[in-house]
């Protein structure tokens, strides 16, 4: 059934994904399957499939998409108008919906539309949020702030633009922002970090939002990773903050490629009473089949939600609470970090605050990490090379112990 890849040379050049020898074949429930053996999958798409590969649904909405003569037109589109509708019974606080081909594109023109309103150029990035290879937020920090860059071919202007801010740092946050505060065009935050979930994060954003509504400052939430995924299917809902913009991706693509910006009924009309044109086009954006299949995907999350987080929820605790336990009993120096379904195990038993502290502490366990990948992948478990953890509806008891059991082995073997 799942033929074997031979790999003879590699044409491929793309460095934002692991660069491995082998390739992955397909995908089916909690598995992934490479050169026809199966593994279990802990990425899941990067946290996209929430029901695992392949999913019943996901093969309903492709079946029925095909009865239906849905094409791609590259205009609008009965399938993202329906699709925009159900968007505005999960976010009734936003006005309209564009539809975009990924995250990065998303991201790139919310940063377009803060600009064009504001007629500013700076943007406040918070260190440990990702958003996409967007050239304008492609660069990373240090403990003292200053932009480096990720990638070649950024622009000195690009570099000029961008400020950081400390993730989870009320006081040194404010300090910088109160600097720059006149020249700000937005701040943009993925408001619970894939790279540090930690579970209490209401203070700081309630910190951002007060400060951006007080100085007229566009707040992007970037919550490509945990719309859809958390109770009340977002960041914002459960906390109660409003974004003048936000942006999602991911899981609302029901396994195929989007991206969502979320606009403020503000912004919509701070648009028309300027008559500002900001150009959103692209030929597969919004396109019939991933609105379609996004959309029944969406539903049948929405329907069962209950049922599907809290599922997600307990295996992510159980996996939480027995590595936890498993590495204080045994003075390994390790600890899983959790919000909702977001899993991180971090390479210290420090108590991490920031992406910054994470990666000071780390230091000492960057060869046991790759050691320890090895190793779950020897045992047909992916790790994928970001670090983060995504359990699937379709991933099974057995699965998650087998799981913990493994990783238990790697880390009293490779972490010091």
């Amino acid at each position: 059934m799942h033929k074997k890849i031979k790999i003879s040379q590699n044409y491929i050049m793309n460095e934002g994904y692991s660069n491995t020898s082998y390739r992955f074949s397909s995908g089916s429930g909690s598995n992934v399957f490479i050169s026809g053996k199966k593994y279990i999958d802990l990425s899941n798409a990067a946290g996209s499939l929430i029901l695992g590969h392949n999913s019943k649904i996901y093969k309903k909405a492709i079946k029925k998409s095909l009865t239906k003569n849905l094409s791609i037109i590259a205009a609008p589109n009965a399938q993202a108008e329906s699709y925009s509708k159900l968007l505005k019974q999960i976010f009734p606080n936003y006005s309209k919906f564009i539809f975009c081909n990924s995250g990065t594109e998303a991201v790139f023109k919310s940063v377009r539309i803060a600009r064009a309103i504001s007629k500013k150029n700076k943007i406040v990035s918070v260190v440990g949020s990702w958003h996409g290879s967007v050239d304008s937020l492609l660069y990373s920090t240090g403990k003292n702030l200053k932009p480096f860059e990720l990638s070649a071919g950024l622009t000195k202007d690009s570099k000029k633009n961008i400020i950081f801010i400390p993730y989870n740092d009320v006081n040194k946050s404010k300090q910088i922002l109160d600097k720059f505060k006149k020249d700000i065009s937005s701040i943009i935050i993925e408001p619970v970090q894939g790279c540090l979930p930690i579970e209490k994060p209401e203070k700081y954003l309630k910190f951002l939002n007060n400060y951006s509504k007080k100085n007229n400052i566009i707040l992007i939430f970037d919550e490509m990773i945990t719309g859809l995924r958390v109770k009340n299917n977002s960041i914002q809902n459960t906390f109660r903050i409003k974004p003048s913009i936000s942006t999602f991706g991911k899981c609302f693509g029901g396994g195929l490629p989007i991206g969502i910006i979320a606009v403020s009924k503000k912004i919509e009309n701070l648009i028309k009473k300027k008559k500002i044109n900001i150009f959103f086009g692209g030929t597969f954006s919004g396109n019939s089949l991933a609105a379609f299949v996004g959309q029944e995907t969406t539903r049948f999350i929405i329907k069962n939600k209950n049922k599907i987080i809290y599922d997600l929820e307990k295996k992510s605790q159980f996996f939480q609470n027995d590595i936890n336990s498993f590495c204080v009993k045994n003075n390994i120096n390790a600890k899983v970090y959790r919000f909702g379904s977001l899993i991180r195990i971090i390479f210290s038993n420090k108590i991490v605050k920031n992406r910054i502290q994470r990666d000071f502490l780390e230091k000492n366990n960057l060869a046991g990490k790759i050691k320890l990948r090895n190793f779950l992948f020897k045992n047909k478990i992916y790790y994928s090379s970001n670090g983060l953890i995504f359990f699937s509806y379709s991933t099974t008891k057995y699965e998650i112990k087998k799981v913990v059991s493994t990783f238990k082995l790697g880390l009293k073997r490779f972490i010091k």
